[in-house]
């Protein structure tokens, strides 16, 4: 089967039971009471699409947002200007600039508008968002919900101030609802299934592991903002259409932190997490309001208190929310997941050298390489040694575009890679593993291989790529293929992040301390794993260990890096017999 095809059909299957069970909860709680209980009914499938709106940015990449409800203001206010009857219009509006005094739409093409308004807008204001870092995009959000606030109640020419709007035609039954939050539903779990959300997830789970496996932090994050942008915006004008008014008051941060928790409670990683978390907010916050009336224990602000008890002992028992990764759209991939049926293609070596020419790092006064250099060959195994401070993570770091060189080159073949960024380098093709580990933990170990093989068919598609199955069965993963990558024990996770790499199908793997951690026994083992897995892929291996013996087995040549320079290089043989090297590195007593 189509594999978009697959995608479509999971979304659509899983967003169809989960707004069935929402559905059913919802007749059976307003079977027994009247039009109040169908209103709460109507605000918690209005909150529905909201909270799929903010976890398809949050909760994929990661980044926590507090000015998502000034976008569904935006497109409630949008909405309220289109939808209302233009005598009313002039009524209450009658210096209503832009020539809207005449335009007006029904239900639909004022819902249309307001997302089409929402987004442009999101989206000019998602590039400072989503290129900021650390704190920075928190606060930017959260800057947004405060100035969309004043120009709102301040703009009364087209918002009439703090007052708000009326007369906004109501549209009858939730019927309108259950199908903004079906599109909801099938949205945001598609998204999770698509290419650039798959990024945006990883992303989320490593923000220095995935630029150097080819992926792009900006586009995938803002991918996930505008997506996010117009399932909020379609929540703000559904939300608007069902009350019949719009004010600033539905929208304060108080509010946007009520949709916030519905999230954190309920689990933000997975769309059923998004959906448990708003039904049980919503029927505890109407509980916490009746029991607070003055008839009952007459407690101000009942639900506020509810909200902070729910969210301490969110973040206290479960931070991970009550879902945490158990996701219905997740358990039908795995049940619908069938191998691939791998061609035997034989991996073709590449034809370039690896090089690093003359390059010097100055971190201030210190300098770190001072004209280092070395060169792999197509299909060869190079080891790099030296003592501590030696130099060799800078220079594997400025080779893999961590770390800028003030001086020199590295060249793959003919290509200048001096200037890319990691995620240049990895398209180009060198893929490298990590001395700290930098899997993507939470994501299970086929996911954490096929989102390098993603990157692969898109940027790599002129080298054979090894099946994902065929890289799992190699490392002696596949019985773990469905566990959290996390979960793992050291060893197996060593080896999933070497297989990770090798399914960018690069020409050069960089592997930095790979056996760091290890015992000797599993060491040994590295080096035919090591050798295996290169050999699949025909590739070349560029490997930082202090191993000697995992070195000296697994090295066709070895370079010795000592305060910056290179010291030695040649044959395991030569190197050790080298008096220079048993000084340095070895000891006066070697």
């Amino acid at each position: 089967m189509n594999h978009v095809l697959q995608r479509t059909l999971r979304s659509t299957l899983g967003s169809a039971i989960l707004l069935s069970a929402v559905a059913a909860v919802a007749m059976l709680y307003t079977s027994g009471g009247g039009a109040s209980r169908s209103s709460l009914v109507s605000e918690m499938l209005a909150n529905f699409i909201l909270v799929l709106g903010i976890q398809v940015f949050i909760g994929n990449t990661g980044v926590l947002s507090f000015g998502h409800m000034a976008f569904a203001q935006i497109a409630s206010y949008a909405t309220a200007v289109v939808a209302i009857p233009l005598a009313l219009k002039a009524k209450s509006l009658p210096d209503i600039p832009f020539g809207l005094e005449s335009v007006h739409f029904g239900p639909i093409g004022a819902t249309i508008v307001a997302v089409i308004v929402t987004v442009t807008i999101g989206a000019l204001l998602g590039v400072a968002v989503c290129r900021a870092n650390g704190l920075a995009p928190t606060m930017i959000t959260l800057a947004l919900l405060f100035v969309v606030e004043q120009l709102v109640k301040n703009w009364k020419e087209l918002t009439r101030g703090a007052g708000g709007l009326s007369g906004i035609p109501i549209i009858k039954g939730n019927g309108w609802l259950y199908l903004g939050a079906f599109i909801a539903l099938v949205v945001a779990a598609f998204f999770q299934e698509m290419r650039i959300g798959r990024f945006s997830i990883a992303t989320r789970e490593d923000e220095l592991a995935a630029p150097a496996l080819g992926i792009r932090i900006f586009t995938s994050r803002y991918a996930a903002w505008v997506v996010s942008i117009a399932l909020t915006a379609l929540g703000g004008s559904l939300r608007a259409q069902s009350l019949g008014s719009v004010n600033p008051k539905q929208f304060t941060l108080d509010a946007g932190i009520l949709i916030l928790v519905m999230l954190v409670v309920g689990g933000m990683r997975t769309v059923s997490g998004a959906v448990l978390g708003t039904v049980l907010i919503t029927a505890g916050n109407e509980l916490f309001r009746q029991l607070g009336d003055p008839q009952q224990l007459d407690i101000e602000r009942f639900p506020d208190l509810f909200l902070g008890v729910a969210l301490l002992l969110a973040m206290l028992l479960r931070p991970e929310g009550l879902l945490a990764s158990r996701d219905l759209m997740g358990w039908l991939r795995r049940k619908m997941y069938r191998p691939a049926v791998a061609a035997s293609i034989a991996p073709t070596v590449g034809t370039r050298p690896l090089t690093a020419t003359d390059v010097e790092v100055h971190f201030g006064g210190f300098v770190a390489l001072d004209g280092a250099g070395l060169t792999v060959r197509p299909g060869e195994v190079v080891g790099l040694i030296g003592p501590n401070g030696a130099g060799k993570t800078t220079l594997f770091n400025v080779i893999t575009g961590l770390v800028d060189e003030t001086a020199g080159s590295v060249r793959l073949g003919d290509v200048d890679l001096s200037t890319e960024n990691p995620v240049g380098v990895a398209r180009a093709g060198l893929a490298r593993t990590f001395q700290n580990l930098r899997l993507f933990p939470t994501l299970s170990v086929r996911e954490n291989v096929a989102l390098t093989s993603l990157v692969a068919a898109r940027h790599r598609a002129h080298r054979v790529r090894p099946d994902v199955d065929l890289l799992l069965a190699e490392a002696g993963l596949t019985d773990w293929a469905d566990r959290e990558a996390g979960t793992l024990d050291y060893g197996n996770q060593r080896r999933l992040e070497l297989i990770r790499a090798a399914a960018l199908a690069p020409e050069f793997l960089l592997l930095d301390e790979p056996t760091s951690g290890m015992s000797d026994t599993e060491s040994l083992a590295m080096v035919d794993s090591v050798r295996a897995v290169a050999a699949l892929i025909g590739a070349g291996v560029l490997v930082i260990d202090h191993d000697l013996g995992f070195i000296t087995r697994i090295s066709d040549h070895i370079v010795v890096l000592n305060e910056g320079r290179v010291l030695a290089e040649g044959s395991p043989e030569q190197v050790r017999a080298n008096p220079a090297v048993a000084e340095a590195y070895l000891g006066s007593q070697a």
